[in-house]
């Protein structure tokens, strides 16, 4: 485009027409213009083309060329005037400045003249000066390279001294890097020439010094041999080491070595007795257990039991109320599953408590466990545990001394209060007769003995319910209110630089070229073992624990072990492995204050030093095996006398210190064998069965003995009963346990029988009396036994969870292994209480029914809460993950055969107890009939208007028995009544027709058989026999009368003016008929005793109704003989 541009405007120029010839020097600058017209728009951009070209050629057209032409010739006439005004103005100034250069002449030839003077003088008088100048010269260059070469010298000695100290400091400040360091520096100095000292111009000037010193020496006195030796010598002078303070500086270096080694010796023993005998190790082990333990109890995402609330705790509720809602209820378990609890209503409250009273970690873990177990939900707060042993000492201490002071006084127990036979042993006063109860003012003397009792001892032990919790389950080396917990912590983040010491004697020995020194030293001092003399004949064996922690740990009773050997040797063991594993994992690094050259190293070591390298890492992991597989040994060797909450204390930091282990050294070999080395075997999974049985059996005992063996009164309950009859609802929902009375506790309510029904009906027309008080089956004693149990029971969960965690086998089951186990120590625990409610006191020896009474009712009520309270267990196991959601219907099967399995064994308790209670009446009723009938006038020769003496004696004594029967259950109570008037029944039959002198039938502490009787005394006897079914119709006991049937028929018949005929026998027919129980057997011991009347009697009793048979001798004698007939055949 710009070319096209070009040739048009130059067309347009060369157009003829043109009038006006262009000058030379306006073409020139038309030209010029031209082509600044065209450089200018050849500068613009292409999309300007047009525009540009148009304007051009309108330009053009316009004439603007004649314009400019005649412009450049207006300014070139006006130049030409400027140039010519200018030469006018400066012509004078040339002028003078030509005549001033014409004036120069005659100066410069003066100027001349002077130089020519002076290049003469210069040449003639300075010589000589200069030649002794130069001289001066030469010396002082000599003089400045002499002391320039003392110099250097100077300063490399001093270089060398420098670092000769700076080795000896850091030697005793206790670092063998800077100080062999130093060491090297200096040997370099020393050993290297010393004309490499010198640098550029320096080293021309050591070459001159050498020089002029061999010139100097060629020029003295001496002789040649003599000078050649001279320069000899100073020939061989190349490094400082030839000097007289480089030989002595040589002979420091290495002492200095020496020190290294002997300052890093010194260090490492301090390190080993810091960590032996001032318990570095055991303080970080301690906090690593309890770090540990707050990251388990967390759980992943801190969802486990101890980790963020409400979350946590409600997903695990409703998880096991899911799993839970869809198992067979056709068993008991199963039923009981859905009482006493509600997931929507419950959960929420407990997920609640637990965020506001405890904090995350362990703490929590524990009380959302015993919350899942619902111990919250059924008792008090402040109720105490009685789990451990020194809650219930001193209660079993006082049964112990009772029994020992029953023992050596059992001769001697006829009065009052050793009999217990008063009022208040037998309950025969006003007071307890015919099952009255005492009004509502005055509260039960038992309950509050037991409650003030085991009140006080919560209060000497714990101060609250969280903290006995806490105590019971977790080790005081884990609570995070350990004592010096904050030094501790400050000892575990300074972790990494207190085993400085052994990396600087590693390194030290390593740069020294003596690593197998070092191994071996370490080795002797690390990894020590200890014998132990044995005991008892024993062998003495070798212990590394003892050689670790300094102590002898086969000394110490059983609690000491479990209390503060246990924990500390865990802590040591975890404090050995995490200072391994900063040995291994941390980096080295000596922090100096001066630089040292990284170039200069000691025999090609360039690498850093690290423990992972090292020769003793094999030896490490072995002794680390052999630390704990020896503590796993002692574990089970105390175990066989711990208590159940030291076992599962121990169990719980075993578990932990387990986990512990694979966080804080995960690289080490033995984590492949924590499992064989810590597992306890199976035995102790045996004794914690036993431990708890034994507790459990001593717990129950002393707290029943404590008791007074009456019924817990409605207005003793800790929580109010409403005894009226619950409304029925739609919901569904359950109704919450009663606290203090949980697992329908609260339902078992004495029904009052028709006597007391009467009494009530007088109450209400009298004012004089007061209202009967309502009362449960159980004593005061049994909440508290149930509590124990409940509390048992949730020990023995967790130590399975624990053993679980800690990797133990349990034995194989049909549903969960862990699971069954807790199980079947529950029902060992179930077993164990009734047997310490039956075995409590010896009630046989004293003699009280009503104890025995209620103890079999305790019994009872015990084995009523069973279905409930395995019920509340199994929610328990699976709200913790003991029982997982495929396991549940396997596992809730099991334990419907656990809870059969625990009712025959309170079944075979109750058995025991009601034969028991019988045996104690029947004793007493043989008592009572042999002080009365000894001496008993059975020929009486008079008919009597009311019951014998001993007949009302015997009914009183029966009626107070069976008024003290409430708390039993119907059928027992009903069995009572019927063994009793039995026994009363045969033992008059017995009696009145047993043969004199048969053993068969008696024994020596039983009354003979009668030997006579006479008409009026059979029918006193008939009197009293009335009056017995009398009062077996008021006891409202159905058919109870019957037993008396025997003893009013024989009595009958003995009677009935029929007897002769009747006694034929052609007359047996109408004799069965109407007597059909009659055995002549009987009737003939009877006849064979019967007192016939004589002349006397007949003629004395003429006057009397005969409305009874008399028999006279003559008539006796035949009778006798058709009997005894009759009974041969």
């Amino acid at each position: 485009m710009p070319d096209k541009m070009d040739e048009e405007a130059a067309a347009l120029l060369m157009k003829p027409g043109r009038s006006v010839a262009l000058t030379t020097r306006a073409r020139r600058r038309r030209e010029e213009a031209v082509r600044r017209l065209v450089a200018d728009v050849q500068s613009k951009t292409t999309e300007h083309d047009y525009l540009v070209a148009s304007t051009v050629a309108a330009a053009l057209e316009k004439g603007l060329d004649r314009d400019l032409h005649t412009e450049l010739v207006q300014e070139a006439k006006d130049n030409a005037g400027r140039i010519g005004q200018v030469c006018h103005d400066h012509a004078d100034v040339f002028l003078s400045s030509v005549a001033q250069i014409a004036a120069l002449a005659e100066p410069a030839a003066e100027l001349a003249d002077g130089i020519k003077d002076n290049h003469r003088e210069l040449k003639n008088a300075t010589a000589g000066p200069m030649q002794q100048a130069n001289a001066k010269w030469e010396a002082a260059q000599q003089s400045y390279a002499r002391a320039k070469t003392l110099h250097v010298m100077v300063d490399a000695c001093q270089r060398v001294a420098i670092q000769l100290e700076r080795a000896r400091k850091q030697a005793n400040l206790g670092r063998p890097k800077s100080a062999l360091d130093a060491v090297d520096q200096a040997r370099y100095a020393l050993t290297t020439p010393v004309e490499s000292l010198f640098e550029g111009n320096e080293r021309e000037l050591w070459k001159a010094t050498t020089s002029a010193t061999k010139k100097n020496d060629e020029d003295d006195d001496y002789d040649n041999n003599h000078a050649d030796d001279s320069n000899k010598n100073r020939e061989k002078l190349v490094s400082l080491e030839q000097t007289p303070f480089g030989n002595r500086a040589s002979i420091m270096l290495p002492k200095i070595e020496n020190e290294v080694l002997m300052s890093a010796k010194r260090g490492l023993n301090r390190w080993f007795m810091a960590l032996r005998n001032g318990g570095e190790a055991a303080k970080i082990g301690r906090v690593i257990l309890r770090q540990c333990g707050y990251a388990q109890a967390l759980g992943p995402g801190r969802l486990g039991l101890g980790g963020t609330l409400p979350p946590s705790y409600m997903w695990r509720s409703k998880a096991a109320d899911n799993s839970l809602a869809r198992v067979d209820v056709s068993g008991k378990v199963g039923r009981s599953l859905r009482m006493g609890y509600f997931c929507d209503r419950d959960a929420p409250k407990e997920a609640e408590r637990l965020e506001k009273s405890t904090k995350e970690g362990l703490e929590r873990r524990v009380e959302a466990i015993v919350t899942a177990f619902g111990f919250y939900r059924c008792w008090d707060e402040s109720a105490p545990l009685l789990v451990e042993p020194t809650e219930f000492a001193e209660l079993v201490s006082n049964m112990d001394a009772s029994n020992r002071s029953r023992v050596s006084t059992s001769g001697s127990r006829h009065g009052t209060s050793g009999s217990r036979h008063g009022l208040r042993g037998s309950r025969h006063g006003k007071g307890r007769s015919l099952g009255f109860r005492a009004s509502t003012s005055s509260r039960s003397q038992a309950y509050q003995d037991i409650s003030s009792t085991l009140g006080a001892a919560a209060n000497l032990q714990t101060g609250n319910l969280k903290s006995r919790w806490v105590e019971l389950f977790i080790p005081d080396v884990l609570q995070e209110s350990y004592s010096g917990r904050k030094e501790e912590e400050l000892l575990l983040l300074r972790l990494p630089e207190s085993v400085h010491p052994v990396r600087r004697a590693e390194l030290a020995f390593t740069l020294l070229g003596r690593t197998d020194e070092f191994v071996a030293y370490y080795e002797s001092n690390r990894f020590g073992e200890t014998k132990l003399s044995g005991e008892g004949g024993e062998k003495a064996r070798t212990s590394y624990l003892s050689a670790l922690t300094g102590d002898d740990i086969s000394v110490g009773t059983d609690r000491i072990f479990y209390a503060k050997t246990l924990p500390h040797l865990c802590a040591s063991v975890m404090g050995f492995c995490a200072i391994e594993a900063a040995l291994e994992y941390g980096n080295f690094s000596e922090k100096e204050g001066e630089a040292t050259s990284s170039s200069l190293t000691r025999s090609g070591i360039n690498k850093q030093v690290s423990m992972s390298s090292g020769g003793f890492r094999e030896s490490s992991e072995a002794y680390e095996r052999s630390l704990i597989g020896e503590l796993g040994s002692v574990c089970r060797s105390r175990a066989v006398n711990g208590q159940l909450c030291e076992l599962v204390r121990a169990s719980v930091l075993l578990s932990i210190f387990r986990g512990a282990l694979k966080i804080s050294h995960p690289s080490s070999t033995s984590r492949r064998f924590d499992k064989d080395l810590l597992s306890v075997d199976k035995n102790i999974l045996t004794i914690a069965h036993k431990v708890a049985n034994d507790e459990q059996l001593r717990v129950s005992a002393a707290l029943s003995y404590d008791d007074q063996k009456v019924p817990m009164l409605l207005s003793d309950a800790p929580t109010r009963i409403d005894t009226r009859q619950p409304a029925a609802t739609l919901s569904g929902i359950p109704d919450p346990e009663i606290e203090g009375l949980p697992f329908g506790l609260s339902e078992m309510i004495q029904k009052p029988s028709q006597v007391e029904l009467d009494f009530q009906d007088q109450a209400r027309t009298s004012f004089n009396r007061a209202p009967m008080d309502e009362a449960f089956t159980f004593s005061p004693a049994v909440p508290q036994v149930i509590r124990s149990l409940h509390a048992r029971s949730i020990t023995l969960a967790v130590f399975a969870l624990s053993q679980v965690e800690l990797g133990q086998s349990f034995p194989d089951k049909k549903c969960c292994n862990a699971a069954a186990y807790v199980l079947d120590g529950v029902d060992g625990l179930v077993t164990s209480t009734a047997m310490g409610l039956k075995d409590s006191d010896n009630v046989a020896e004293e003699g009280s029914v009503e104890k025995a009474v209620q103890v079999m009712a305790n019994i009872s009520a015990l084995q009523r809460c069973l279905p409930r309270f395995y019920g509340c267990l199994i929610r328990g196991m699976c709200n913790i993950g003991l029982v997982r959601s495929d396991e549940v219907d396997a596992t809730l099967a099991y334990t419907e055969r656990v809870l059969k399995s625990s009712d025959k064994a309170c079944d075979a308790q109750v058995g025991s107890m009601y034969s028991l209670v019988y045996e104690i009446c029947r004793n007493k009723i043989d008592s009572h009939m042999n002080l009365a009938l000894e001496n008993f006038q059975w020929v009486a020769k008079s008919e009597r208007d009311m019951p014998n003496a001993y007949c009302e004696g015997l009914i009183g004594y029966l009626r107070s028995v069976f008024a003290s029967l409430g708390p039993m259950d119907e059928g027992s109570r009903a069995g009572l009544h019927f063994s009793c008037c039995g026994h009363v029944a045969e033992k008059l039959v017995k009696l009145l027709s047993g043969k004199p002198g048969d053993t068969a039938t008696f024994d020596d502490s039983s009354l003979p058989p009668i030997t006579r009787i006479d008409a009026f005394g059979i029918k006193n006897l008939f009197t009293d026999c009335q009056e017995f079914e009398r009062f077996a119709d008021t006891t409202g006991v159905p058919q109870l009368r019957d037993c008396f049937n025997e003893l009013r028929i024989l009595t009958t018949f003995m009677l009935d003016k029929e007897l002769p005929l009747l006694l034929l026998p052609e007359n047996s027919t109408s004799r069965r008929r109407k007597y059909p129980i009659l055995s002549m057997d009987k009737v003939l011991s009877m006849l064979e005793k019967y007192q016939g009347t004589g002349l006397g009697d007949k003629l004395m009793g003429g006057s009397r109704s005969s409305d009874f048979l008399f028999i006279d001798k003559k008539e006796v004698t035949q009778l006798i003989k058709i009997a005894r007939s009759q009974t041969i055949q």
